[in-house]
């Protein structure tokens, strides 16, 4: 078998493992992770109102409002967003790193029931 017979088989041979593998590995790096939320400011409420995530976890959110600017700060974390328009979104990346129960509320006056707009960040501890 030539060297160029040789170089041939080698490239077919990637080509047929290496594309598969490729594809696989970017749908890996595409597909949403479970530490990701979209939160949705509407009618003086958070969308979800409560997160799980376990204590280490990088926590990727994703801000958005379906009616009037909302602000929002996550207690215990130094996590805050002066505003957060409506069709818009605003991208917070965070490391859970303590365990607890941490609030989240709307920091501009937004309406009505500005008051009722919170919600919970649920740290569960690493075991």
């Amino acid at each position: 078998m030539s060297a160029l017979e040789k170089l041939a088989i080698g490239l077919v041979l990637l080509i047929i493992v290496g594309v598969p593998a490729a594809a696989f590995g970017y749908q890996h790096v595409r597909t949403p992770s479970n530490h990701e939320f979209t939160l949705v400011g509407r009618k003086s409420t958070w969308n979800p109102q409560t997160i799980r995530v376990t204590q280490g976890d990088t926590v990727h959110l994703r801000l958005t409002s379906d009616d009037v600017a909302h602000g929002f700060l996550l207690e215990g974390y130094d996590v805050a967003v002066d505003a957060v328009y409506p069709g818009k979104y605003t991208y917070l990346d965070f490391v859970a790193d303590k365990a607890g129960t941490f609030g989240f509320t709307c920091t501009r006056v937004c309406g009505e029931g500005h008051h009722q707009m919170w919600g919970e960040l649920v740290v569960e501890p690493k075991i």
